[in-house]
């Protein structure tokens, strides 16, 4: 019988593993090629991952006015011979590709945004008040409602507190994932799913301890989805397009911020359909419809494993110091109580019109429930703010060019821009006020305009002052990061002065001690910049 032919060099040669001892074996592997390659860079780190975070914390009128406000970036592929086409994760998108990543960013502002919106102006403050037996459709005893802003209050304030502790940890743990699909992809998705089963628990709890823990589910489901989504602007889209995409993922924003006033005023005006179910459902495909939106991400299997320095994770929650870090304290101080104004009137507006602007008042007839004209006056609170932030998108670009060309310092004119959006916004407030007092329900909108609008020229020329005073523009990541802190600092902030406000005024102003308690607020916010300014002068 014939032998098979054996191949030589190839059938013969042995097999290594068995061939080999652990020392012929550890002797081999010292003469393999050492892996030079370097971890990414944590996403805490990047600059434009956290300006993209600035954009869902509030900024989203900055990056769609397109203004130039650029963080400094040395990881940038500008200051090099490196493709600027080409995106951080090694990947060359073409022109559909680059189409495909806008739509996905911008559809996943919309979807996380709107839902979000929903729960924190109508369904939790709606909720609250039936919990303690108040029906929201009906007339109310005098002075009962000024119960419910300490339990809203705290909900808030607990919420807020937890997500300013799990965003480094997600956005950590997104960091280090190692997947076939990707690094962002999982956690947006099973963020999304997370986020639709903590808005049904929601729904179905009947007392405060349940609400409470609820909500304080929801928070890293949110921050599951929002923290990974800011990382994957940095990392998957090329400097050359990064401009355009935050453009469209900044105008999801305020689509989403608008959509979530409407739907939710929709909802509670004509019971239609329940609020937490229409927001259940926006979560649970906010994650989904990006992933199959975009183009699919590389596998992360083969990421070099670096090992986790948690002091170094939760520095983001330190701001800068040194003496040169004063400013930006300033600008960062400033901020926190801008936000607290804006808390002030936002997380208490549907206790203000229905409780406040509407009272006792009887609806169009016997039978038509009092949410029918509260709700849909929240729809066109919504969409006349969305107006104003339009209008501010629209002619920032313009107004930071006049200030250019004012004689001067540039950075005191800027300053001084903000004292007079400050003062716009006071203007607001007050015609609010007036508003509520006199029952004038159509010259309420009057307020939403002016604060769309006066928030919206805030952001963008505070941002300019903010990267100006950066103290170490090697450290802009970091710093950026700790910037966008003063949103959250400052919705609780507002919260507990707002609770503490209606609780102490109950008897003769109730919700509306909410509207000198935030002028207050806007003029400390607009008079620290001028500290700051001064400051740099000495």
């Amino acid at each position: 019988m014939l032998e098979p032919y054996i191949r030589p060099g190839i059938d013969d040669r042995p097999d290594y593993d068995k061939a080999l001892s652990d020392e012929d074996k550890a002797s081999v592997a010292r003469l393999a090629r050492e892996d030079r390659r370097l971890p990414p860079e944590a996403s805490a780190k990047q600059p434009e991952a956290q300006a993209a975070r600035l954009t869902v914390a509030g900024g989203a009128s900055v990056a769609a006015a397109g203004v130039d406000t650029a963080v400094p970036d040395y990881a940038s592929s500008f200051l090099d011979m490196r493709d600027p086409m080409t995106s951080a994760d090694g990947v060359k998108p073409s022109r559909t590709d680059v189409l495909r990543l806008k739509w996905a960013f911008a559809l996943a502002a919309v979807l996380i945004t709107a839902p979000w919106v929903m729960l924190n102006l109508i369904a939790i403050p709606n909720h609250i008040a039936l919990m303690y037996g108040l029906n929201t459709e009906g007339p109310l005893p005098d002075g009962g409602e000024t119960v419910l802003a300490t339990p809203l209050a705290m909900v808030i304030a607990l919420g807020t507190a937890l997500s300013i502790v799990v965003t480094p940890l997600i956005s950590t743990f997104s960091d280090h994932t190692r997947v076939i699909i990707g690094r962002r992809t999982p956690w947006l998705v099973a963020g999304g799913v997370l986020a639709a089963l903590a808005t049904l628990i929601l729904s179905a709890t009947d007392a405060l301890i349940g609400l409470v823990a609820g909500w304080l589910l929801m928070q890293p489901a949110y921050v599951m989805l929002t923290a990974p989504l800011a990382a994957a602007i940095s990392e998957r889209v090329p400097d050359k397009y990064r401009v355009g995409v935050e453009r469209w993922h900044a105008v999801g924003v305020l689509i989403g911020q608008a959509a979530g006033g409407v739907i939710g005023g929709m909802s509670i005006a004509f019971g239609a359909t329940d609020v937490f179910l229409c927001a259940a459902v926006l979560f649970a495909v906010s994650g989904v419809i990006p992933v199959l939106v975009w183009p699919r991400e590389r596998s992360s299997v083969d990421q070099k494993w670096a090992r986790t320095d948690w002091r170094d994770v939760f520095s983001m929650l330190r701001g800068p110091r040194g003496d040169k870090a004063r400013g930006f304290h300033r600008l960062f101080l400033s901020r926190v109580f801008m936000m607290a104004a804006m808390a002030l009137t936002s997380v208490f507006l549907w206790y203000i019109v229905r409780f406040t602007l509407y009272g006792n008042l009887r609806g169009l007839a016997d039978s038509a429930p009092l949410t029918l004209p509260a709700g849909t006056l929240i729809m066109m609170f919504a969409i006349v703010m969305f107006g104003g932030a339009l209008l501010a998108t629209g002619t920032a670009g313009i107004i930071t060019d006049r200030i250019d060309l004012m004689q001067g310092s540039r950075d005191r004119n800027f300053r001084i821009a903000v004292v007079v959006v400050g003062g716009l916004y006071v203007v607001g407030l007050l015609a609010g006020m007036l508003t509520v007092v006199l029952n004038g329900e159509k010259t309420f909108l009057v307020f939403a305009f002016l604060a769309g609008f006066s928030l919206s020229i805030y952001d963008v020329l505070t941002r300019s002052l903010v990267v100006e005073s950066l103290p170490d523009p090697r450290n802009a990541g970091r710093d950026l990061g700790f910037y966008a802190l003063s949103k959250p600092l400052g919705l609780i902030l507002g919260v507990a002065v707002g609770a503490i406000a209606v609780n102490l005024l109950s008897p003769s102003l109730g919700y509306v001690a909410l509207f000198p308690t935030a002028i207050v607020c806007v003029i400390i916010a607009v008079v620290l910049p001028l500290l700051a300014d001064r400051a740099k002068d000495n």
